[in-house]
């Protein structure tokens, strides 16, 4: 399975990574590394969950319609999320 992401989907993910590397060090005192942050990459908030699922409905209830950067705490295979 192959999968494309287009200019602005590269440039959420790029952004995305590097927010993720400044808020790494919080982030990983604070938290499991089973759990998931969401990054809504133009103002950097972040939020993190349980779940992918309950990072992505907190960052939509602050960002709705947005395309989010989210990755697992520790991890960092992120991915493009859009509600």
């Amino acid at each position: 399975m192959s999968i494309t992401i287009d200019k602005k989907g590269k440039q959420i993910a790029d952004r995305g990574e590097k927010i993720y590397y400044r808020i790494k060090p919080l982030i990983e005192k604070k938290y499991d590394p089973s759990y998931y942050v969401t990054i809504e990459v133009k103002t950097g908030k972040y939020f993190v969950g349980k779940t992918p699922i309950e990072a992505m409905n907190k960052a939509e209830k602050k960002f709705p319609n947005t395309t989010f950067f989210l990755a697992q705490v520790g991890r960092l295979a992120g991915r493009l999320m859009s509600l």
